[in-house]
Order: C-alpha cells, then structure tokens, then sequence
C-alpha cells in the first residue's frame, strides 16, 4: 500500500520504519526536504529489540507528489496539526483515509479545520522513544501498537485492507494494531495518563520512578487524572471509574526513567504540546464549571516556555 507520513519525529520514524519492513510503499511528508537525510540515509531504530536499518524509504515537502495515497497517519505535534493538515490538504483529501495519532483528544476537529473534505479518523500510537536528528529514533520499549475504531474498518475498505496487511507480514517489531468499538473513548482513557505524565514530568524534571512511587508525587496524579476525568464525562465521554485506577496502575508501571515527549521537548528548547494537554483541560473545565486546579497550575508555570527557546536553563 502507498502510505505517506505526516510529520518525521519519533512516532512518525517508528511507525514508518516497521510499515516499510512490512512492504508497504512509505513516503515521509517534511517541512523542508533539504534538511532531511532520509532519502540519502534512511530509517536507523536503536532499542531493547536491537538495531533496524531500513533503506527505500522516500521524503517529500510537495504535497502535490503525494497524491492518491492509500493511508496517511499524521504524527505531527498538536499544535501543527492544522497548518500541517493546510499544507497537505490535497493529499489529505485524496487518499483513503488519514488517521490522526496526535497527543490528545481534538486532533481529527483541528485537521478537519484544513482539509474538510478528507476522510479524517480518530487513532492512538503507543509508542516510547526520542528522536535527535532526521530519520533517528532510539526507542525505549520493545512493544508498540496503532489503535483504530472497528466501526470505521468495517466502513473503510482501504482501511481494513491495511489492517489485515499486518496479519500476514514482516513485522520485527511487533507492532500490533488494535481494535475498539469507541475510539474517542479510548483516546480519553489514555489522556487521563498521558496529560497527567506530561504535566508532572516537565514540572518534577524526573522519570515514572521518582514520581508514580512517591506518595505526595501520587496523590497529585491522582488529582490531575480527577479532573480530566470530570471534564471527559462533562463532555459526554463514557468514562469509567476503573478507568481513573487503571490510568494511575498504568503510570506506576512505567519504566523508572520515562519521561513524557512534553519533557523532552521543554529541555531541548522546542515548542510545547501544554496548549492542547493541561491548557485543553482548563478551557473546557470553564465551560462546564468543572475546578481544575492541578491543571490551572501544570499550564501558569509551563506557560512560559509553551512556545520553545528555554534550552540551557534546566
């Protein structure tokens, strides 16, 4: 199948390198061709699995050679994505289907702003790693998965033809797709941990160990997840109570080091994803009169360096 990726950071690298040992025809969408070394170079994974070079990989920055795709998964940070989705509108709406893997919870709504006319579906990447420079990725986990609605595969034939694609192929790094009958269900259930991890790793400036197993550390997680929790039923997500303990049992079973991509962005400079994590709890908090004070708090002193170039103070 002909996929094109939005966006070369971690996720985007990851997920296309295991696409291309999969066989599928992988293009990457780039803001500037000229500072991408993966046409030259390719794909290089580092991690506990082992070492995964991986040649005949493709990058563009014209939208126009990117038309009648099969797939595109955006990956791009949040806060791109409705000018990556301007950008790369006629490939958008000239391909199959476009899954949104962005942190949060309104990626589909700030793609569908650029591109209204493209088949844009809700997803999630779980995947752990960092990337430093074009093509790179070290990551940190030895399991990885995309999750897509089942009502949207049984309505999307190029959809389920690429999900089938994976039963019956190359595939080192285990990837797994997975299924749920409500993806924005889903989403919400891994927000209540991802904006919690992301909020008290950049505020602590520590991993999963020093944070998840400290009990003032956990009790403040506990509250962040509360209030996502409150504002996503406000919002008519059908959240569950077990959902609060598995978010909490999910952070204290993280790796030791782990930070969030939020942390790694803070310390290396780079523009920050708070606007739509703690900052999109807040805004829809005061709609609905729901208190949200841990994340009132996580987005006034992150607020700062929301938009990057605090490298070296930390």
């Amino acid at each position: 199948m002909k996929i094109l990726i939005i966006g070369a950071g971690a996720v985007g690298t990851y997920f296309g390198a295991a696409l291309a040992m999969a066989g599928h025809q992988v293009t990457f969408g780039v803001r500037d061709a000229s500072k991408s070394s993966i046409d030259r170079e390719g794909l290089l994974l580092t991690g506990p699995r082992g070492e995964f070079p991986v040649r005949g990989v493709s990058h563009t920055s014209d939208p126009r050679t990117a038309i009648d795709m099969d797939i595109v998964l955006s990956t791009v940070k949040l806060y791109d994505a409705a000018s990556s989705a301007r950008q790369w509108r006629v490939s958008l709406e000239s391909s199959g289907v476009a899954i949104c893997l962005q942190n949060g919870v309104d990626g589909v709504e700030r793609m569908l702003m650029s591109a209204p006319d493209s088949t844009a579906i809700g997803g999630i990447a779980f995947v752990s790693g960092s990337s430093n420079s074009s093509g790179k990725v070290k990551y940190l986990s030895d399991m990885s998965s995309l999750t897509v609605g089942t009502t949207t595969i049984e309505k999307n034939a190029t959809l389920k033809a690429f999900v089938e694609s994976f039963a019956n192929a190359p595939n080192p790094l285990n990837v797994r797709i997975e299924q749920t009958e409500d993806i924005r269900l889903a989403q919400w259930q891994k927000f209540l941990a991802l904006a919690t991890n992301a909020a008290l790793t950049c505020l602590v400036r520590l991993g999963a160990g020093a944070i998840y197993h400290d009990p003032t550390l956990i009790e403040l997680a506990r509250r962040s997840i509360r209030e996502i929790f409150d504002v996503g039923r406000a919002e008519g997500v059908p959240l569950s109570y077990a959902d609060k303990e598995f978010a909490v049992e999910m952070l204290q079973g993280l790796p030791a080091d782990m930070v969030a991509s939020m942390h790694h962005d803070l310390l290396s400079g780079r523009r920050l994803e708070l606007d739509g994590l703690s900052g999109h709890i807040c805004r829809r908090g005061r709609v609905h009169n729901i208190p949200t004070p841990f994340h009132d708090f996580a987005y006034g002193c992150l607020k700062p360096h929301m938009d990057g170039g605090s490298t070296g103070l930390f």
